[in-house]
Parts: C-alpha cells; sequence; structure tokens
C-alpha cells in the first residue's frame, strides 16, 4: 500500500529523509540539544556494545503508554503520510487499527527490545535503517542486533534533554519513530519481492541521508556480534 507509484516512492523517501529530525527532535531543546544527540549515537557506534546497561538508564528511557497520545500520534501521522482520500482510508485500517504499532512491538520483542523505552525504539530504527541502506538482513547476526540497544542505552540516558523528558514526550517520539520505521521496513520488503531495484536504490539513499544529519553513515559502519561498529 506504501509503494503504488512513483510518486509514492518518492514520498517514502522524502519520509525517510527526515529520520534525522525524528532523532534529534526527541530532545525538544533545539540546537544545543540536538548536538547532543548527534554525539551521543556517534558515541554509541564508535565502540563495541557493553556486556550489561545500567538498570538506570533503562529506566529512564522508559515509558507507559497513555491510550491518548497513542490515538493522537496515530492521526497525526494519518495525516501526515496520507496523499488523497483513499491513501487516508487505507491507512486507517493499518495504523488507526493499531495494527502496525502491533507489528513493530513484535519486531522489537524478537529483537529482544521493549517497546515501551525510547533507547529500544531508537535503537530499532538504526538497525532497519542500516538493513535498508545496505540491503542486508540483520537476522543474520542475532548476537547483533541485541546488542544494538546496549549500544544506544547508555549514552541516550546520558543526554540531558532526553533524561528530563516526560512519559508522555518519549511514548510520542517512541511512537512517531515506530511509524517512520515500519514505512521504511514494509516499503523496502515490498520493492525487494518485486525486484525493483531503481525504487530500492532510491529508498537505501533515503535510509542513508536521513541519518547523516546525526553524524552515522549507515554503510560505513557493519553488524556484528558487538553490535553497529565503524569497518
Amino acid at each position: 500500500m506504501f509503494d503504488r507509484s512513483k510518486s509514492r516512492v518518492r514520498a517514502v523517501a522524502g519520509l525517510l529523509m527526515c529520520g534525522a529530525m525524528l532523532l534529534a527532535a526527541a530532545t525538544g531543546q533545539g540546537a544545543d540539544g540536538d548536538a547532543a544527540v548527534q554525539r551521543a549515537l556517534q558515541q554509541a557506534v564508535s565502540r563495541p556494545a557493553p556486556a550489561q546497561v545500567d538498570a538506570q538508564a533503562v529506566q529512564t528511557l522508559s515509558f507507559r503508554r497513555d491510550r491518548a497520545i497513542s490515538e493522537r500520534v496515530q492521526q497525526e501521522t494519518i495525516q501526515a503520510f496520507g496523499r488523497d482520500p483513499q491513501q487516508v482510508a487505507d491507512l486507517e485500517k493499518v495504523i488507526g487499527s493499531g495494527e502496525l504499532l502491533r507489528q513493530f512491538d513484535g519486531i522489537l520483542r524478537r529483537y529482544g527490545y521493549d517497546p515501551t523505552n525510547l533507547g529500544d525504539v531508537l535503537a530499532a530504527h538504526l538497525l532497519i535503517s542500516w538493513e535498508v541502506a545496505n540491503d542486508r538482513d540483520s537476522a543474520r547476526v542475532p548476537e547483533g542486533q541485541r546488542a544494538v540497544r546496549r549500544q544506544l542505552i547508555g549514552p541516550l540516558a546520558a543526554v540531558p534533554q532526553i533524561a528530563g523528558m516526560s512519559d508522555a514526550a518519549k511514548q510520542a517520539q517512541a511512537e512517531r519513530t515506530a511509524y517512520l520505521t515500519m514505512v521504511s521496513a514494509l516499503s523496502y520488503q515490498t520493492m525487494k519481492r518485486q525486484g525493483n531495484r531503481e525504487a530500492l536504490a532510491a529508498l537505501a539513499s533515503a535510509a542513508r541521508k536521513g541519518l547523516q544529519g546525526s553524524g552515522i553513515d549507515l554503510q560505513r559502519i557493519e553488524l556484528t556480534d558487538d553490535g553497529l561498529v565503524a569497518r
């Protein structure tokens, strides 16, 4: 449903270009906060994942879901993605029904992540963006999948602008990121099945550019048992 035409492919690519802004928006604190998030992400992928994550860091990034916030983010997302009445109706079925978020939650649990933790959600976004940008399957490195969350949680929890977020702000940011990530993942899977190399290349480029603003070049990092590390 996300890539019926070339215009839809361009629309998806444009949304992926906002990936860096979504990550930076987690701070809500302007340029200083954006720079702090960028440094945290760069720090995370500059070294192997620690064996464990501090329990306090996990707690700092965790949140409780509020149905009212989920419903607001759903409607915001439907309006942002829907370009015509038919697309809005399609999106109501998968987003308004909660199906897309349930699919995302299922993916995170397979990774060993918690969908009610902002760090885990951003780790999943980074991991899936890496798959799209490199046309790779992270399932081939299951230890690496689990390691990426350990890489990100500590550095992100240490950013004051993130540590100070309310539960509501963490939830809204996590769910916006979830929808962006699922559009990317589903578009990639559909284009892969269709063998649409041109569209796959455009999607890969958009995923890469979306995170370059945060100082991460997805084509210069590799997934290993230690997480996503520089090649």
